[in-house]
């Protein structure tokens, strides 16, 4: 006996089971296509070119928060807040809070949007970038160089768990942040709240032997006292060498040099009179020829030149280089000995060689403005060859002034600032 199918309002019963089925299991899909494509953007976050820079935005502000975990009324605390620090000390601050940057170490992100935007002023390098990243519970303080001395690492590690973590633990964005920046500003604008902290991380003076004698003074009275023994003795086994008198003189050129430049303070001073004399010495020593031990004869400025190159003489003219010109009677042996000028404008000419290169002329291309670098060139002649290059190089953008009226809420663009690699990290 043939059996017909069930029917609904003329519709087969298996019909809408199956479509039922269907329905049923349509949601789960859409629901794991989007647990996929959220653990995909989770695994790659944003990248530093998709962080919204709130300079580009209407606002012209300091905070970039795409995830709204900020109160418009907190932005606007905060924008204030930076922007009046801006105008009275140039100092820039710019707040980020992302919901992820993926598998990003934040400490390197930081550095990379710092770079990438530019907080702070060219040249001064005074900004400085909070970065939360709120899925790794994490907050990044990132300084430039010029901030360094105002804000150490200790400082900034300081803020972030005194100010910043207690508030964000409670999940209070707004006044983690605005506890923070408010404590910035007061350091980089209360030279007394300044000095404060860092008297409390002052270490107490200690003394040597129970005197009061800084040790720094001591071990600078010890130093000294070794260092007249060590050149003494050191001088002493040069002049003993058997090395040629030019030798000598240019190794006690050297350790003049040194003196002067790094340890040029008073118990000192006495070693620079004392070896100029003996470098004068030296120079004049008499000599004798290497080649067949006959004694030499320095010649005249006068006499010299018939020995010398044009460009050894064109040297001599500019002051760069001073030559001796010793000879032997019977005119075998001639040497020829370079004393080299330490403080002169000239250098080596890349062409010929000899040290009568330098630069003549400097050209401005385009003044750099508040918003765009310059380009300046700049022109070195040889003197001797007559080599010539010009150099083509970027002028900084300028810094703006620290004046101005108007609303503090922010404007304009950022500095060009650089990261100085400091700062401090923390997590909640």
């Amino acid at each position: 006996m043939d059996q017909k199918p069930c029917a609904i309002n003329g519709k087969p019963v298996h019909s809408l089971a199956m479509k039922l089925k269907f329905s049923h299991m349509r949601l789960p899909l859409v629901l794991l296509l989007l647990i996929i494509s959220q653990i995909a953007w989770s695994q790659s976050g944003l990248r530093v070119e998709e962080v919204p820079d709130p300079k580009e935005m209407a606002g012209r502000g300091y905070v970039s928060d795409p995830g709204s975990y900020l109160s418009p009324n907190a932005v606007n605390q905060l924008n204030n807040l930076i922007g009046s620090l801006e105008q009275n000390s140039t100092a820039q601050i710019a707040v980020v809070l992302l919901p992820s940057i993926g598998d990003q170490i934040p400490k390197d992100f930081a550095t990379e949007l710092f770079q990438h935007w530019g907080i702070g002023q060219a040249g001064t390098d005074n900004g400085l970038l909070i970065l939360v990243v709120m899925d790794q519970r994490r907050v990044e303080f990132e300084t430039g160089y010029g901030l360094e001395g105002v804000l150490p690492d200790v400082i900034c590690y300081r803020i972030i768990n005194e100010n910043f973590v207690p508030h964000f633990k409670e999940g209070d964005y707004d006044a983690g942040l605005i506890s923070s920046v408010n404590r910035v500003k007061t350091l980089l604008e209360d030279p007394v709240a300044l000095e404060e902290i860092r008297t409390e991380m002052r270490p107490k003076r200690k003394y040597v032997f129970n005197t009061p004698v800084p040790p720094l003074l001591f071990y600078y009275a010890i130093i000294t006292i070794l260092f007249h023994v060590a050149i003494s003795a050191w001088v002493a086994l040069t002049m003993a060498n058997k090395e040629t008198l030019y030798d000598k003189y240019r190794h006690i050129r050297y350790i003049r040099a040194f003196i002067f430049i790094i340890l040029f303070p008073v118990p000192y001073i006495a070693f620079w009179f004392i070896l100029g004399s003996l470098l004068k010495r030296l120079r004049n020593q008499p000599r004798f020829s290497k080649l067949n031990g006959e004694p030499m004869r320095k010649l005249t400025e006068e006499e010299e030149d018939e020995y010398l190159k044009k460009g050894q003489i064109i040297e001599e003219q500019l002051g760069s280089v001073d030559y001796d010109v010793w000879i032997t009677e019977d005119l075998e042996d001639v040497m020829i000995l370079p004393y080299a000028k330490r403080m002169s404008k000239y250098s080596n000419c890349p062409k010929c060689k000899f040290k009568t290169y330098h630069h003549i002329h400097t050209n401005t291309l385009r003044h750099a403005t508040e918003y765009t670098t310059g380009l300046k060139e700049q022109i070195h002649e040889c003197e001797n060859c007559n080599y010539f290059n010009r150099k083509t190089i970027v002028i900084p953008r300028i810094t703006r002034s620290s004046g101005g009226s108007g609303s503090s809420g922010g404007g304009g663009s950022w500095g060009g600032g650089s990261s100085g690699g400091g700062g401090a990290g923390g997590s909640w």
